[in-house]
C-alpha cells in the first residue's frame, strides 16, 4: 500500500484503478482526503483507512483511471458544435437530413444552423452532400457544416445571404463548386471561399467581435460553458485549448474566478501560421505584451505555449509533403500557412523568450522542417522546454533522430484515424496508410506522444480515440495494419500522464498517486484484459475533479 495516512473522506474500491504510474501499475482501490489521493492499494488495506464518515464507491469490477486530459482541442469551438448539429457517426445522407430537419425543428425561422466536422468517407454515399440535402431538410433556415477541415457545405439560403450567384468570382486561395450543367454553386465551399458565409454568419451570431475579429468574452464565455459538461460527461478534466486569442483567455479567467471551471485549462495563444488571415504586426508582440507570460498560472488555468502551423490538411489534399497522393502523378504544389524562410527565426524568438512551441504540421517536409528549426534554436540555447509537434503523421528518419536526441513530444489523434480511416485506402499509398501516426515508432525511440481528440476536428469521445490507438481500425472497419498498434497501458498513459507532462504539471496531475490531485474518471466497464473492439463501447459513469464527483451517468 502507497498512503499518506490521512484519513479519507472518499475510498473507491473492488476494481481495477489504472493508476499510469511509473510502473503502469494497476490496483484494487484509492483514498482520497480533500482534493488530494491519500492512498492506493488492495481493497481490504484501503478500506482499513476508513472513518464513520468517509464516502464508500464500490466499483464492482469497474476500472478507474486518472481524469482524461485533451492535450490538444478547442473547447470553445466545441462550443459552437454542440449547439449545432454534431456530425460525427452520421452514416447517410437520409441520417443527415433526419438530424438536421430535428434541429430545424426546435430553431427559430431565419436563424443560422451550424454542423461539424464531417468527412465525405463516413457515408455511405461515399461523396460530399450539396445544398440540395441541406435545402430539403431545413428549407427556411441558412445551414452551413463544416468538413474536418477546408470545406464547408452551404444551403441555399446561406449563399443568398452571403450573396453568392453563379457570377460571384472565387475568392484567392478559395473555390466555389458549381454545377458543371447550369454553373449554379451546388454549395460546396472550398478553402477562403468558407469565409463568405462564415463572415456574414458571424455578423448574424455576434462571433465577428471587435475590429480585430476577436469575439468579445461574453460570446465565448457563453460557448464554454456549452462545452464544459459535455467534456466532463467523457471524464474529461484537462483540457489544452489550442490556440486563442486575448479575449478567449479573459473569457477563461472570468469563468475561474466564478468559481465555474469544471476542467483544468491550458492556453495556447495564437502565433504564426495558426491563423488562417495573420495580422504579422499583432503577432510579433505575442511574447512581450501578451496578458500573461509563458508558464503564468496555476492548478486551474496557465499559458503553456504557443500555437503555430505550417500547412493545412491530409484529406483535403494541401499537407506539405514529399510524396504523391493515390490518382497523382507527383506531389502536389500546396499553400503555406506561414513563410517557410521566417520559420527558424519565429521559433528561436519564441524559445529564447521562454515560451514552449506547439506547432501543426501534416506532411513529412513539413514535420522535419519543424522539428529542424526547434532543434538549431535548442543547440543554440539548450533550456529545458515542451516543444511539441501536433498531429505529426509521416515522421522522417532525420526528424525521428531529432525528436529523440531533444525530447519533442508528438502529439497525436486516434480520433482521427477512427474518423477519417475509412477514406485512405482512396487517399492514401498502402506504405503511407501503415505508416500514418505511427504511435509504435514514436514509442520506440522513445518520444513521449499525448493522445488527444482536436475536437471539433475529431470526435471528442476519448474512447473512439483509444480504440484506434489500439487498434488501428476506423469507424466503419478500415485497417491500416497492426504495426503501429499501442497497448490499452500506453494508450491511457499517453491520454493522461503525458498530458500533464506536456504542461509541465505531471508533478500534481496525470497519475494517480498519492500527492496528486483527485481527478479521476470512473467507466462503466473493467478496461484489464478488455476486447479491443469493445473499447469504443466504453462510457463515463462518474467523472471526479479536485475530490468532488461532478458528473453522473443517468
Amino acid at each position: 500500500m502507497n498512503t499518506r495516512f490521512e484519513i479519507p473522506d472518499l475510498i473507491l474500491y473492488n476494481g481495477t484503478i489504472f493508476t499510469a504510474d511509473e510502473t503502469d501499475s494497476v490496483c484494487g482501490a484509492l483514498a482520497v482526503c480533500g482534493n488530494e489521493i491519500v492512498a492506493t492499494g488492495e481493497s481490504d488495506e484501503i478500506l482499513g483507512l476508513a472513518a464513520p464518515w468517509t464516502k464508500l464507491i464500490d466499483l464492482k469490477g469497474r476500472s478507474a483511471m486518472p481524469g482524461i486530459n485533451d492535450c490538444h482541442s478547442h473547447l470553445w469551438q466545441a462550443g459552437q458544435t454542440f449547439r449545432g448539429v454534431v456530425l460525427f457517426g452520421i452514416d447517410s445522407f437520409d441520417m443527415l437530413k433526419e438530424k438536421l430537419a430535428e434541429k430545424a425543428a426546435v430553431t427559430p425561422k431565419g436563424r443560422w444552423i451550424t454542423g461539424c466536422s464531417y468527412i465525405e468517407s463516413q457515408f455511405k454515399e461515399n461523396r460530399c452532400f450539396t445544398k440540395k440535402e441541406l435545402d430539403e431538410a431545413a428549407p427556411d433556415h441558412p445551414v452551413v457544416f463544416d468538413r474536418v477541415f477546408g470545406s464547408s457545405v452551404a444551403n441555399t439560403r446561406a449563399l443568398q445571404l452571403a450573396g453568392i450567384t453563379k457570377d460571384t468570382p472565387d475568392p484567392e486561395k478559395g473555390e466555389i463548386v458549381r454545377d458543371p450543367l447550369t454553373g449554379e454553386p451546388n454549395g460546396i465551399l472550398h478553402g477562403n471561399a468558407m469565409m463568405l458565409v462564415r463572415n456574414v454568419m458571424d455578423v448574424a451570431s455576434g462571433m465577428a467581435g471587435d475590429g480585430a475579429g476577436d469575439p468579445s468574452p461574453e460570446t465565448f464565455i457563453e460557448l464554454i460553458r456549452t462545452a464544459l459538461p459535455v467534456y466532463n460527461s467523457y471524464g474529461i478534466t484537462s483540457n489544452t485549448e489550442a490556440g486563442g486569442t486575448r479575449n478567449l483567455a479573459r473569457a477563461y479567467h472570468r469563468l475561474y474566478e466564478w468559481g465555474e471551471l469544471t476542467l483544468r485549462i491550458a492556453l495556447m495563444p495564437s502565433w504564426y501560421g495558426f491563423n488562417f488571415l495573420p495580422n504579422d504586426e499583432m503577432l510579433a508582440h505575442v511574447i512581450d505584451d501578451y496578458d500573461f507570460a509563458a508558464g503564468y498560472g496555476n492548478e486551474w488555468i496557465r499559458y503553456s505555449g504557443l500555437k503555430m502551423a505550417i500547412d493545412y490538411g491530409l484529406t483535403s489534399k494541401t499537407a506539405l509533403k514529399s510524396w504523391a497522393y493515390v490518382g497523382d502523378d507527383g506531389p502536389r504544389r500546396v499553400p503555406l500557412r506561414l513563410d517557410l524562410d521566417k520559420l527558424d527565426g519565429y521559433i528561436k524568438t519564441a524559445h529564447d523568450a521562454g515560451w514552449d512551441i506547439g506547432i501543426h504540421v501534416m506532411g513529412d517536409i513539413a514535420l522535419e522542417r519543424a522539428v529542424e528549426a526547434m532543434y538549431k534554436a535548442w543547440k543554440a540555447n539548450p533550456r529545458e522546454h515542451r516543444h511539441n509537434i501536433i498531429h505529426a503523421y509521416f515522421p522522417t528518419e532525420k526528424a525521428l533522430a531529432m525528436m529523440e536526441e531533444m525530447g519533442i513530444m508528438a502529439i497525436v489523434q486516434g480520433s482521427f484515424i477512427y474518423g477519417e480511416g475509412d477514406g485512405y485506402p482512396e487517399l492514401l499509398p498502402p506504405d503511407k496508410i501503415e505508416s500514418y501516426t505511427p504511435l509504435r515508432t514514436y514509442l520506440d525511440h522513445h518520444i513521449r506522444c499525448g493522445l488527444s481528440t482536436d475536437m471539433p476536428c475529431g470526435a471528442l469521445d476519448p474512447f473512439w480515440n483509444m480504440y484506434s490507438a489500439v487498434t488501428r481500425k476506423a469507424m466503419r472497419g478500415t485497417s491500416l495494419g497492426t504495426s503501429e498498434c499501442v497497448t490499452v497501458k500506453e494508450a491511457v498513459k499517453m491520454m493522461t500522464y503525458n498530458g500533464a507532462y506536456l504542461t509541465r504539471e505531471q508533478d500534481i496531475k496525470g497519475s494517480l498517486e498519492p500527492g496528486k490531485r483527485a481527478d479521476i474518471a470512473i467507466l462503466d466497464r473493467d478496461l484489464d484484459g478488455i476486447d479491443p473492439e469493445e473499447i469504443r463501447n466504453i462510457k463515463v459513469d462518474m467523472t471526479i475533479l479536485d475530490g468532488k464527483v461532478i458528473f453522473t451517468r443517468g
